[in-house]
């Protein structure tokens, strides 16, 4: 049920989301009813959009998301991992990682086998496809793999997912009980720092992306789900 609420709850108070409601119910209630409040509601919802859209707001949110972890760079010199946790990654990665660790153990957990044919990609790799599970949240996923994997403290795994996720996804897993190395993926925020001229499309979608992640760290927290507010090395 829970899975299901949150799901409903975002759709309309992702931020950008939100912020075309109230501007579409702030401009009909000004137009239909006059009011002042209403007209003064809807500019401010329209100028949220702008600033969301046209300004590096949702990229100062991204970074602290995505540098909480440092970029893993699997040097020569260390031990091979005994295993790898896929929650998220591109394929290449996928592959690169696959191919340098061969004898890793591979799981995916939270990916859906069906897409773009990766089931066949799977195949190709080597991975058999039983070896994806398909939990519904990351709490989930963390407490499935534990259960599935008993890792011993001896143990070293990697855990791969966007690099925006994962202090919410490493503290899913050390309050499951799971101690994993974080192989942050996928940044929005690298490897330049400079975020102009800016596409408005690509900074809603970083403003929604960082915002999600924001609430998720609290929400999780409290339902304790999470071992700390902002999990972190």
């Amino acid at each position: 049920m829970i899975y299901y609420i949150s799901k409903v709850f975002w759709l309309i108070a992702a931020p950008t989301s939100a912020l075309i409601l109230v501007n579409t119910f702030a401009t009909f209630w000004a137009l239909l009813g006059g009011s002042t409040f209403a007209a003064w509601l809807a500019a401010a919802a329209a100028c949220g959009l702008v600033i969301a859209a046209f300004t590096p707001i949702g990229f100062a949110l991204m970074i602290p998301l995505e540098n909480r972890f440092a970029l893993s760079s699997l040097s020569e010199s260390q031990v091979a991992p005994d295993g790898i946790i896929f929650l998220t990654a591109p394929w290449p990665k996928l592959a690169a990682l696959n191919q340098r660790f061969p004898k890793a153990r591979i799981i995916f957990s939270g990916c859906t086998v069906s897409e773009t044919d990766s089931e066949n990609l799977l195949v190709r790799l080597g991975i058999e496809p039983e070896k994806v599970v398909q939990p519904r949240t990351t709490s989930e996923d963390a407490l499935y793999c534990a259960a599935l994997l008993k890792p011993r403290p001896s143990e070293r795994w990697l855990l791969v997912t966007h690099a925006s996720h994962m202090p919410r996804a490493v503290g899913c897993f050390r309050a499951a009980g799971f101690q994993v190395e974080p192989y942050p993926v996928n940044f929005n925020t690298r490897p330049s720092i400079s975020f102009y001229p800016l596409a408005p499309g690509f900074a809603l979608d970083v403003l929604n992306g960082a915002a999600k992640e924001w609430i998720g760290l609290i929400a999780y927290r409290l339902m304790g789900k999470t071992d700390a507010l902002f999990p972190g090395p």
